[in-house]
């Protein structure tokens, strides 16, 4: 059984060694490089069960991995939605910084150093800065999953110093219904479809696009939304094929009705995707054409807004505003709680108040029903600040 002991001669800055009995039967006393005794017993406990599995205890530094090709290998595996952004990332911002360490040296200190020199240079924003800690992160807890790191330094931050993302200010929204039909009639067909659900009924742009027959039998009450383009929703984080169901406008079978007719007509069902792009072969409209579209409709009319706020923004901001209830708005969204709803538009929320609280104390009614005035109301030298003093002397 091994051991863990400090050899530093400052209290304040401890040097734990561990000491183990390696492979070879030896015994062998090294630096943990580990800042807490805790932390040295956990790189002990790793290096123990390492000689277990017949391993060398602690190789040397020329044999141990370096950053740069772990996260590049870790990088290449990723698979998320946004995973092309987080490679990009990646490649320009972590791996310069990190690519000639060991994985051992990435401490809390230099992790804090990379944090400072991200904000010295001043080009990133505090919510990128703060993203970009979040990839390390992600880095590390894939490294320690697979035994080649045993703790994660981005974790070792303390409460409140890590980047703060900027207070969300109100983002402009389209509350003007005829400006909505003005764009829906200058967008081509049927790009001006995938507007109109987005903008009536919250879909997002790569929902819309991934919508199939089978989604809009029945536009009486909603739309299934099963796809985001030709993969799982955003929601569905496991890929377990997770549906919802988002309301449908009311005038939806007057506005698709030609096109979903045509799309029978061509004996499309079943799984065939509702606005098939034809010189893609039939497949999903990409992105990048569904926004280069946006933007000639939009530059022309001198707006700045984008497709998101021009839609899926733009639907839940007019309904919160007209009063639809957090939750419902929230389910349409397809938000995993209105507690997220909320996080981003409780600017809408809180300007609405129950009578209850907006009790006053001349709320006292009439016969008539109207508000009698407080006792001294009329009075002016309340009014005037008068009466004080002499309340005061008196």
């Amino acid at each position: 059984m091994g051991s863990v002991f400090n050899r530093g001669t400052r209290r304040d800055r401890p040097n734990w060694y561990v000491k183990f009995k390696d492979v070879d039967g030896a015994w062998r006393k090294v630096p943990s490089g580990q800042p807490t005794k805790e932390l040295a017993k956990r790189f002990l406990a790793k290096v123990e069960a390492d000689v277990a599995n017949g391993k060398v205890g602690i190789l040397s530094d020329a044999n141990q991995p370096r950053c740069g090709e772990m996260l590049k290998k870790w990088a290449g595996a990723l698979t998320n939605r946004n995973a092309k952004d987080d490679q990009r990332r990646i490649e320009r911002h972590v791996i310069p910084k990190f690519e000639k360490n060991l994985l051992k040296n990435v401490t809390l200190a230099e992790v804090m150093r990379w944090i400072d020199e991200q904000r010295a240079r001043g080009d990133l924003s505090e919510s990128s800065i703060r993203f970009n800690l979040n990839l390390l992160s992600r880095f590390f807890s894939w490294a320690i999953e697979r035994g080649h790191a045993t703790i994660n330094p981005v974790r070792q931050i303390p409460q409140g110093k890590r980047p703060r993302c900027a207070p969300r200010g109100d983002v402009p929204w389209l509350d003007d219904d005829d400006k909505v039909r003005e764009l829906f009639s200058a967008l081509p067909e049927p790009i001006n479809l995938m507007f109109y659900l987005c903008n009536r009924s919250g879909l997002r742009m790569g929902e819309a696009a991934g919508l199939r027959m089978a989604d809009v039998e029945d536009l009486s009450e909603s739309i299934r939304v099963r796809f985001s383009y030709e993969g799982p929703l955003k929601e569905d984080k496991g890929g377990g094929g997770k549906v919802k169901f988002v309301p449908a406008p009311f005038d939806a079978e007057a506005v698709l009705g030609a096109w979903l007719k045509t799309r029978r007509e061509a004996e499309a069902k079943g799984d065939d995707l509702v606005f098939p792009c034809a010189w893609r072969g039939g497949s999903f409209f990409r992105k990048e054409f569904i926004e280069a579209a946006w933007e000639k409709v939009r530059a022309a009319r001198g707006m700045t807004m984008t497709w998101y706020q021009a839609t899926r923004h733009s639907f839940v901001s007019r309904n919160l505003a007209r009063g639809a209830s957090l939750d419902e708005a929230s389910a349409a969204l397809g938000h995993s709680s209105p507690v997220v709803t909320r996080r981003y538009y409780d600017h809408f929320i809180r300007r609405k108040f129950s009578p209850v609280l907006r009790e006053g104390l001349g709320m006292d009614r009439g016969a008539s029903g109207e508000v009698v005035p407080l006792p001294g109301a009329q009075d002016s030298r309340v009014a005037n600040g008068e009466g004080f003093a002499e309340a005061k002397s008196g």
